[in-house]
C-alpha cells in the first residue's frame, strides 16, 4: 500500500481507527504505518495543553523563559523546567508531525534491517533501522523532517526510507545497545592478526606502527565517539594480565563496555598518544595530553592522563563536551528559592564566592554557569585554571604551568595587573593562594573559586585554619555553595523502594512515607539511574555570621546561624528530592553530610 493509499484509507476509516499512543513492537509499528496519521497544525504548546499534560500557565511561563534563551525550543524549556518528560514531549511531536512515536527500550528490532546500514553511518546520522515494511526501510530518528539526512540514507540503502520518531535519549541508548562501542569481531580479529604479524617479524616499535593501521584507528575512534554520544564523563582503559577492559563513567558510575586482548593494549594506547600529541615511545613515566575531536555534535575537547601500571599503561580520558557540561545557572538544578538566593549573591560587585565539594561534584560546571551570567561584554573576566576545562568566547582563560614554576599564586599576581573585574581561580590549594584571593576580593574584584571541604560552614573554619585572618574572611566572603551530584532515578523503571527501619531512623523519616528507586532496564543500561541532579546548601553571609567569625566561633555555631539565616542543609534538600521521587534514599545516604 502506497503512502497515498494509506492516507486515503485513514480518511475513510476516520479518526477512531488511527493508531494512537507510543509504539513499542514491530507489530504495532506495522499497524501504525498502514494507518496514516493526520498532521496536526497546532503548536506544541497547544497540543500539550489539549492533552492535559500541562496547563496554560505552564506554557506562558515557558514562553517567558524561552524569550530569554532564543536558541531553545518551547518543548525543551518545559522539559528542563520539569513540567513534562522527554517522553511526553515526543509523543506530542509525533501527533504534530503525523508520524508514529516509537519507544525503543524493548522494541524487537529486525536484524535484517540493522544489516542494511553500516553502524558508522547510523551513529553519525543518529538513526536506528527498525524493520522492513513493504520494501521500505523503517528507521527511528529524532528529526523526521531532516530531508537531507533521509535522502543520504535512501541513497546508501538503495531503497525507500520511512522515518518514525524517537526521543534523543531513547535513540542514543538504543543505538548503543544494538551497536557495540567497538567494531564487530571482524575488526578485532583483523587487529589481532596485524599484531601477530608484527610480533613474528620482530619489528621494533610495532605498537607505534600499529597505531596507524586502520583497525586500531577505527577501534579508538569508535570508543571515543560512542562515549561522546552517550554523554560519558570519563573513558577508562585498563590492561590486565590476560585481557584489557574499556569502561565508561556514566552518571558517576563505571560501566563495562568492552573487553579485548591485553596484547592489543600497547597499540591502542599508542593511538591515543598520537591523538593527544604525546611521546609514543615513553612508557615509564606518566604523561598528560589533550585531544580535540570533531564529532557529529561539534568539536569536543578531551583531557588524557596515562600512567604506568604493572600490566601496561592505564589510560583515563576526561571528556569535556560543552553541549553537556556547560550550562546556564537556571539549568544547574536549583529550586526557585535557591536560584533567587544565588542570584542575589551574584548581584554584588565584589567579594569572594566559594563552591565546595569532593572531586566530581560539579563545582566547575556551577562556576562556569555563574560566569556566564556576567559574560555580556561589560566585564573583563579572567580565569586561572589547572587545566582550562571549557572554552568560552569573551573570557580570558589561562592555565597554570606548575612545571615552569607558575602555580595559582604566581599566575594570580599577573592576573591582577590585567585589569580584571571578575576572577575565577580553579582551586584554592594553599594559604598563599587563599591570601591573594582574599586580597583581590578586598580591592574591588568579584572572585570565584573552589575549596575541598564537606559543607558550607566547614569552609569558613577551613579558611581560618589555613591562616586567613578572621577580619579578612568576614570582610570579603559573600557566600559558600556546598554541592554534590546525586543520580536521578530512571523514570522508565522506577518502582517503590524498600526502606529498612534503620535507614528511616537514621534519616528521620516517617514509617508511612513512600520512596522510589530505579530497578534497572534497557533505558538506563540496567543501572536504575539516568542523569544527575545537583544537591546543595547555600550559605549567605549575614551580620550575625560576621560577628561569629570575628569571635572565631565553632563549626556548629556557624552552621546553626546559617540555618537561621535561611540555609537548607544539604541532607534536607536531598530528602526533598527523594520525597519527590527524583532520587532514591540510597543516593541520599551517599551524598548526605553528617
Amino acid at each position: 500500500m502506497s503512502a497515498r493509499q494509506r492516507a486515503d484509507a485513514s480518511i475513510q476509516a476516520g479518526p477512531a481507527e488511527l493508531i494512537s499512543g507510543p509504539v513499542v513492537t514491530r507489530a504495532d509499528l506495522n499497524a501504525a504505518l498502514n494507518c496514516a496519521r493526520p498532521v496536526r497544525r497546532a503548536s506544541i504548546g497547544a497540543l500539550l495543553t489539549e492533552s492535559g499534560t500541562v496547563d496554560e500557565a505552564d506554557v506562558r511561563d515557558a514562553l517567558k523563559m524561552q524569550s530569554q534563551r532564543p536558541d531553545s525550543r518551547l518543548g525543551e524549556v518545559l522539559v528542563a523546567a520539569g513540567k513534562i518528560t522527554e517522553d511526553q514531549l515526543y509523543q506530542a511531536l509525533g501527533d504534530q508531525l503525523g508520524v508514529p512515536y516509537v519507544r525503543l527500550g524493548n522494541f524487537d528490532v529486525e536484524p535484517a534491517a540493522l544489516a542494511i546500514l553500516p553502524q558508522d553511518l547510523a551513529r553519525e546520522r543518529r538513526v536506528l533501522p527498525l524493520m522492513l515494511n513493504e520494501g521500505r526501510l523503517v528507521l527511528a530518528t529524532d528529526d523526521p523532517t531532516d530531508s537531507a539526512t533521509l535522502s543520504a540514507l535512501r541513497f546508501r540503502a538503495q531503497r525507500p526510507i520511512e522515518a518514525v520518531l524517537a526521543s534523543p535519549s531513547d535513540l542514543e541508548a538504543a543505538i548503543a545497545a544494538h551497536y557495540p562501542p567497538f567494531d564487530d569481531a571482524v575488526l578485532l580479529q583483523e587487529a589481532e592478526r596485524l599484531r601477530q604479524a608484527r610480533a613474528e617479524s620482530s619489528e621494533l616499535g610495532s605498537p607505534e606502527r600499529m597505531a596507524l593501521e586502520k583497525p586500531i584507528v577505527r577501534l579508538v575512534n569508535n570508543l571515543l565517539l560512542n562515549a561522546v554520544k552517550r554523554r560519558v564523563s570519563d573513558v577508562h582503559l585498563l590492561a590486565g594480565e590476560h585481557h584489557a577492559t574499556a569502561r565508561y563513567r556514566i552518571d558517576g558510575s563505571l560501566v563495562l563496555v568492552g573487553e579485548f586482548s591485553a596484547a592489543l593494549v600497547p597499540a591502542i594506547i599508542a593511538r591515543v598518544k598520537v591523538l593527544a600529541s604525546m611521546d609514543m615511545t615513553e612508557r615509564r613515566l606518566p604523561q598528560d595530553g589533550a585531544i580535540r575531536m570533531d564529532t557529529p555534535h561539534g568539536p569536543v575537547d578531551m583531557r588524557v592522563s596515562i600512567i604506568p601500571a604493572i600490566y601496561g599503561e592505564s589510560v583515563v580520558i576526561r571528556i569535556l563536551d560543552q553541549s553537556v557540561g556547560l550550562r546556564r545557572l537556571a539549568d544547574i538544578g536549583f529550586d526557585k528559592s535557591g536560584e533567587q538566593r544565588m542570584r542575589a549573591l551574584l548581584n554584588r560587585n565584589q567579594g569572594l564566592m566559594l563552591v565546595t565539594g569532593p572531586t566530581g561534584s560539579g563545582k566547575t560546571t556551577t562556576l562556569y554557569a555563574a560566569l556566564q551570567e556576567f559574560n555580556t561584554g561589560e566585564y573583563q573576566i579572567v580565569t586561572v585554571e589547572d587545566p582550562v576545562e571549557y572554552r568560552l568566547e569573551g573570557i580570558v582563560q589561562s592555565a597554570v604551568q606548575t612545571a615552569l614554576g607558575c602555580g595559582f599564586a604566581q599566575a594570580l599576581r599577573h592576573v591582577l595587573r590585567h585589569d580584571p573585574d571578575i576572577i575565577l581561580i580553579g582551586e584554592i590549594r594553599d594559604a598563599e593562594t587563599a591570601k591573594i584571593a582574599i586580597e583581590s576580593a578586598l580591592t574591588g574584584h568579584f572572585v570565584f573559586s573552589t575549596l575541598h571541604t564537606n559543607s558550607a560552614a566547614q569552609t569558613i573554619t577551613r579558611l581560618l585554619e589555613i591562616g586567613v585572618q578572621p577580619y579578612l574572611v568576614s570582610a570579603t566572603l559573600a557566600g559558600v555553595l556546598a554541592q554534590r551530584l546525586a543520580r536521578r532515578n530512571c523514570i522508565h523503571c522506577r518502582k517503590p523502594e524498600v526502606v529498612t527501619a534503620e535507614v528511616r531512623e537514621l534519616l528521620g523519616i516517617g514509617s508511612d512515607e513512600q520512596f522510589w528507586r530505579g530497578a534497572g532496564c534497557a533505558e538506563c543500561l540496567d543501572t536504575g539511574y539516568r542523569g544527575r541532579v545537583a544537591v546543595y546548601e547555600l550559605l549567605q553571609m549575614s551580620p550575625a555570621q560576621r560577628e561569629l567569625i570575628h569571635a572565631q566561633a565553632t563549626y556548629d555555631q556557624i552552621e546553626s546561624q546559617a540555618v537561621k539565616d535561611g540555609m537548607t542543609r544539604l541532607t534536607s534538600q536531598a530528602l526533598s528530592l527523594a520525597r519527590a521521587g527524583t532520587i532514591s534514599l540510597d543516593e541520599v545516604l551517599r551524598v548526605r553530610i553528617d
